[in-house]
């Protein structure tokens, strides 16, 4: 009888361990192959050094600590981060940026406003998610201080790098950020086909929560 009860225990515990084993591995794969849909509130917060010549291997402007250069702090808000299913999205947020310029442009430091909009694709591994900028999709149009209309400078277009986020666990907060040493090119044109030479590096972190569907 004692020999019966061990095995049915021995059974008992192997079924045990079989279950859990399937159940997790089905999770997994769930997790794995799940992508994200729905809209997220965010906000932000950051900096912009930005090289009017560009920046040499050490990320300092070209034309040293008198040169062409200005750094711009920046609040974003307003903003929303829209994920399709299809692994593509969008970003629609409104931009305010204090700018203090170098001695080698020589301008009064200045504030302005601008709605950002621009498109990417994502992929998602374990709830980490990797953001690839879609070229031809960044337009930033400026709506107060200098660069406003009718300044030729109303819009600004850029090519973004690849940038980082993380998904919380329930799917409901989301936050990523750009940082060092990754660096934005600006282009003359929305299209990122005419080069200027000016380069930015941008530290900017986005926090927010899911309110679509």
């Amino acid at each position: 009888m004692k020999g019966n009860v061990r095995k049915v225990g021995v059974f008992v515990i192997i079924a045990v361990m079989v279950a859990f084993v399937t159940t997790m591995a089905s999770a997994d794969g769930h997790r794995e192959k799940k992508n994200i849909e729905g809209e997220y509130a965010v906000t932000g917060t950051g900096s912009c050094l930005i090289a009017i010549l560009g920046f040499d291997s050490s990320l300092q402007p070209n034309g040293g600590p008198n040169g062409p250069w200005f750094l711009g702090a920046m609040v974003l808000d307003g903003g929303v981060y829209t994920f399709n299913k299809d692994g593509t999205g969008s970003v629609s947020i409104t931009l305010h940026e204090t700018d203090l310029f170098s001695s080698g442009i020589g301008a009064p430091p200045c504030v302005g406003s601008a709605i950002e909009n621009y498109n990417f694709t994502y992929t998602v591994d374990e709830g980490k998610i990797t953001f690839t900028y879609v070229k031809g999709s960044y337009e930033a149009d400026w709506t107060d201080g200098p660069n406003a209309p009718p300044s030729p400078n109303s819009k600004l277009y850029l090519i973004l790098p690849p940038w980082n986020g993380v998904l919380s666990p329930n799917g409901k907060i989301l936050y990523a950020s750009f940082g060092s040493p990754s660096i934005f090119d600006i282009t003359a044109d929305k299209a990122n086909t005419l080069s200027t030479g000016v380069q930015a590096i941008c530290n900017i972190v986005f926090q927010g929560f899911r309110i679509g569907p």
